[in-house]
C-alpha cells in the first residue's frame, strides 16, 4: 500500500507541481466533526492558530484506490480526482471561501489533467457544485431570526 505522501506527490505531479510550490498540506484519515466539515468532504482549508493549510482526507474512495494501486500513481482516475480536490482547496487558500470559484477551478483542472467532459467524475463534481450553490442560495434566502425575542 502506498503512503498518503506518495499519493499526494502523484496528484501534484499530474498538476505539474511540487510539494514546495503547493500550500502546506496535512493528512487526516477523517475530518473532525467539531471542525464543521461535511462528512463527504475530501479536503478542507484549516485556519487553526493562524496557520492556513490544506487538510486532505485519506479515507476517501479515490485516496484509498490510489493507495492500493498495483504500481505507484497508476490509478489515473483516482489521482485525477485528488488533483481536482487539491486545485479546489488551493483556490480557497488564495481567494477565500467562495465555493463557485473553487468548484470552477476544480472542474477546469479535471479537464486539464485529461478527465473527459462526459465522465462520471466530471459529472460528480458538477453535481456537487450545483448542490452546494443551491444550499448557499437557500441559506441566503432564509429569514433572519429576530433578535431579543
Amino acid at each position: 500500500m502506498w503512503t498518503a505522501e506518495s499519493v499526494f506527490v502523484c496528484a501534484l505531479t499530474l498538476l505539474g507541481r511540487s510539494p514546495q510550490s503547493f500550500p502546506p498540506t496535512e493528512f487526516l484519515e477523517t475530518a473532525p466533526a467539531a471542525a464543521g466539515v461535511s462528512r463527504q468532504a475530501a479536503a478542507y482549508v484549516s485556519r487553526e492558530a493562524g496557520a492556513e493549510h490544506i487538510v486532505l482526507i485519506t479515507s476517501t474512495s479515490a485516496f484509498m484506490n490510489a493507495r492500493r494501486s498495483q504500481t505507484r500513481c497508476s490509478d489515473v482516475d483516482a489521482i485525477r480526482e485528488i488533483a481536482g480536490v487539491l486545485a479546489h482547496e488551493e483556490w480557497h487558500i488564495h481567494h477565500g471561501g467562495n465555493e463557485e470559484g473553487a468548484y470552477d477551478a476544480q472542474l477546469i483542472t479535471l479537464l486539464a489533467v485529461g478527465t473527459p467532459l462526459d465522465s462520471p467524475l466530471y459529472h460528480k463534481v458538477k453535481r456537487a457544485k450545483e448542490t452546494v450553490l443551491a444550499a448557499e442560495r437557500r441559506a441566503a434566502r432564509a429569514p433572519v431570526m429576530a433578535r431579543g425575542r
